[in-house]
């Protein structure tokens, strides 16, 4: 407190040592000679217990009550946050989420706990990544308020769909820099986004999820029947053939994209199929999936080389699957929200023969993001596939 303080304690405090310095340099001074300065030391021990002393505990008991008071504010602010009408997050300057109020975290189908540290961008359609890193980015230097509107992935249990997000900035207490409040609203409207129905509270919540349960057992169950059925039919046992029969079994039922690759005997990729949904060929996206190089493709390669299934749930790294001709990230170009890559191995030396990736995109009334007991399943596809392919069999050129 050796500044100004409250009160000018700060000055008469600076002032005090300054005397106790010079009282202090008269140590050496002959015996007879100190004894004026013994009665000025004990004239200011006197003022320090006397003036100092008390004033020092009056202004600690202040900041005390202060503290105590802002604490209490900022648990009133925390409550208010929480109750907002309208789902709202509050970000960093690079769109990584600091905190969620309930109407957010149910709109983005998680938990708050979970979400914290994550960047918001992971919950938004691939295409919609950049535009919002770089308004947080805007918002959080100081470059006024933004809205944009973006497309969400459905979660667990969340909605897919627009959202418009307004982008204000915020200066928390006790922070240098801003943070961005983001304010989730339906694209034109100040309508806040509609509730869903509570589930396990015994009002129909349980049996709709246990109808959700039953029919995701059904769509699992008639994947494999699709499957084994293209299996058992596929035109000749060559490897592409197979594929191929794979592929189209797995588009529709439980994916939107299915892509197959070939492992050769001397490790090159070859992507061999790709069955996509009918207006990824009006846009070129289903063309540029086919013609990719799979070499370039990250999680195709590792799931060659190291024959680990792959799940991702609102994958972050735009280029995980590559990039077409012209450099866009291909899980852009597909909007892909969730991908699952299965490794193929021959039983006969359990070596990976080739790679199954499928996507999904997210759509409306779709199954949402693969689970665990999705990639369970699809892992049995994987090696009834493997089955199928039999002994080693070199590609047809």
């Amino acid at each position: 407190m050796s500044g100004g303080g409250r009160d000018g304690f700060g000055e008469e405090l600076a002032d005090f040592r300054a005397r106790v310095r010079e009282l202090e340099g008269v140590r050496g001074l002959p015996p007879d000679r100190r004894l004026r300065a013994l009665e000025a030391a004990l004239t200011e021990l006197r003022y320090a217990a006397d003036v100092l002393g008390p004033r020092h505990d009056e202004l600690a008991r202040r900041t005390r009550a202060g503290a105590d008071a802002g604490r209490q504010e900022e648990q009133l602010l925390r409550a208010l946050f929480q109750r907002l009408p309208l789902p709202v997050a509050l970000l960093d300057r690079d769109g990584a989420i600091r905190r969620l109020n309930q109407g957010a975290a149910r709109l983005l189908g998680v938990g708050a706990g979970y979400a914290t540290g994550r960047s918001l961008t992971a919950f938004l359609q691939p295409a919609d990544r950049p535009a919002l890193r770089t308004q947080a980015a805007a918002v959080a230097r100081g470059d006024g308020d933004r809205s944009i509107v973006v497309d969400l992935v459905p979660g667990d249990g969340a909605p897919a769909g627009r959202r418009q997000l307004t982008l204000v900035a915020l200066r928390p207490p006790g922070e240098t820099h801003h943070a961005v409040l983001t304010v989730f609203q339906a694209p034109g409207h100040g309508a806040p986004v509609p509730r869903p129905a509570a589930t396990g509270d015994g009002t129909g919540g349980d049996a709709r999820r246990a109808l959700s349960e039953a029919t995701r057992e059904t769509l699992l169950l008639d994947t494999l029947d699709e499957v084994t059925a293209a299996l058992l039919t596929a035109a000749t046992r060559e490897p592409e053939a197979v594929l191929e029969a794979v592929t189209r079994a797995l588009r529709g039922p439980i994916a939107d994209w299915a892509v197959a690759d070939l492992v050769a005997e001397d490790g090159t990729l070859r992507r061999i199929a790709v069955a996509a949904p009918a207006a990824a060929g009006g846009d070129g996206a289903a063309a540029a999936v086919l013609t990719q190089d799979p070499a370039t493709c990250p999680v195709v390669v590792e799931a060659a080389a190291g024959g680990v299934v792959t799940v991702r749930v609102r994958p972050e790294d735009a280029a995980c699957f590559g990039h077409d001709a012209e450099g866009t990230a291909l899980i852009a170009r597909a909007a892909v929200a969730s991908l699952v890559c299965l490794p193929v191995r021959r039983p006969a030396d359990a070596a990976v023969a080739a790679v199954l990736t499928l996507f999904r995109t997210g759509q409306p009334g779709g199954p949402g993001p693969f689970s665990m007991p999705e990639a369970g399943v699809l892992e049995r596809v994987a090696r009834h596939t493997g089955l199928a392919l039999g002994p080693p069999l070199s590609p047809r050129p």
